[in-house]
């Protein structure tokens, strides 16, 4: 059982802005214009599956809880937020490099038939998001035991 990465109903504008992120974070802003100022970015997910349950953890270094949203829908699980830069250089000071991602990202999750989306729940703690999702009942494994006949 796993989750499957769900396409957004978006534009394919979104993955070229992913990719123009991630070459400026090889060859620097200069190599193509900044075109990553002010662009989604995509948090960092893992996805663990434990005899009980899948376990979601998402990166969001610099947020808070209030900043992030999570929706279920469809059997798809969305998770969305926006992270936000303050630049604050003053009368003294100017930045001369930023590599540090902002913006407004959106994940989703096709859940498997299997997760119980009742029992769904999410934490947050020092930029680490984690979902827990419950594993319905008749998927949890269990030992058959096998009598003899006669």
């Amino acid at each position: 059982m796993s989750l499957i990465r769900h396409t957004n109903r978006s534009t394919p504008w979104n993955d070229l802005d992913v990719l123009a992120n991630r070459m400026s974070r090889i060859f620097g802003d200069s190599a193509f214009g900044n075109l990553t100022y002010g662009a989604n970015w995509v948090p960092a997910v893992s996805v663990e599956e434990k005899n009980d349950e899948i376990l979601l953890t998402a990166e969001l270094p610099g947020m808070t809880e209030d900043a992030v949203e999570i929706n279920l829908e469809n059997n798809v699980l969305t998770i969305s937020g926006e992270k936000t830069e303050s630049r604050d250089e003053g009368e003294n000071g100017k930045f001369h490099l930023v590599e540090r991602s902002f913006g407004f990202f959106r994940r989703s999750f096709t859940l498997p038939r299997t997760v119980r989306a009742d029992g769904i729940t999410a934490e947050f703690d020092n930029g680490l998001l984690m979902v827990r999702l419950p594993k319905a009942d008749e998927a949890l494994s269990r030992k058959i035991e096998v009598s003899r006949r006669g």
